[in-house]
């Protein structure tokens, strides 16, 4: 099964994305849009998971939240990958105050590194994709209008848990199941 690890984002940031997600629409260009259940922070990609290796993956989850503690995240503007000359991808920014997303993504990586998970070789982005690019039709108009939606106006929201996450793709979408969650504690 293929797998990921992510953050779940609040109905609330979800609905106030998809009103950019609209206004973004309006350009015409050829985009596939993340649907509302689909958006979310992802931590680590597995890829192809064995469902006996599941069981290992959860105790490196519980590992890797040692000392982290329940944290905020605040959205921080809108982009496109990989720049804006060549855009694939456009997403809404994350940061926060501390470095506790940092530290719990390293330490996601490093405690799945140890199961035999390839390393990311590119640095983390914190980011919620909106939508993938197709092709350059309307690229122009898509990128304007991207450009007047800089100053995002949404609310944070608290993290307290991570997530393994099943992504099955299907010609409508990929359809994403929680298999398991561990709650980061205040302790």
């Amino acid at each position: 099964m293929r797998c990921f690890i992510s953050i779940s984002i609040p109905d609330g940031i979800k609905k106030g994305m998809t009103a950019i997600q609209e206004r973004l629409k309006k350009a015409g260009a050829d985009v596939s849009w993340t649907r509302p259940e689909g958006m979310h922070l992802t931590l680590k990609f597995l890829g192809e998971v064995e469902e006996e290796r599941l069981k290992e993956i959860g105790t490196a989850l519980g590992l890797s939240i040692i000392g982290i503690k329940p944290f905020s995240l605040d959205i921080s503007g809108i982009g496109t990958f990989p720049d804006i000359r060549r855009p694939r991808v456009i997403w809404i920014g994350l940061k926060e105050d501390g470095n506790n997303m940092i530290e719990l993504q390293r330490n996601v990586e490093n405690e799945l590194e140890r199961l035999g998970f390839t390393e990311e070789k590119r640095g983390f982005t914190p980011h919620i994709t909106l939508g993938r690019i197709r092709s350059p039709k309307n690229i122009e108009r898509l990128l304007n209008l991207v450009d007047e939606e800089k100053a995002i106006d949404l609310d944070g929201f608290e993290v307290t848990n991570i997530h393994l996450m099943q992504s099955e793709l299907r010609p409508a979408g990929a359809i994403y199941t929680e298999l398991i969650s561990v709650e980061l504690m205040e302790s």
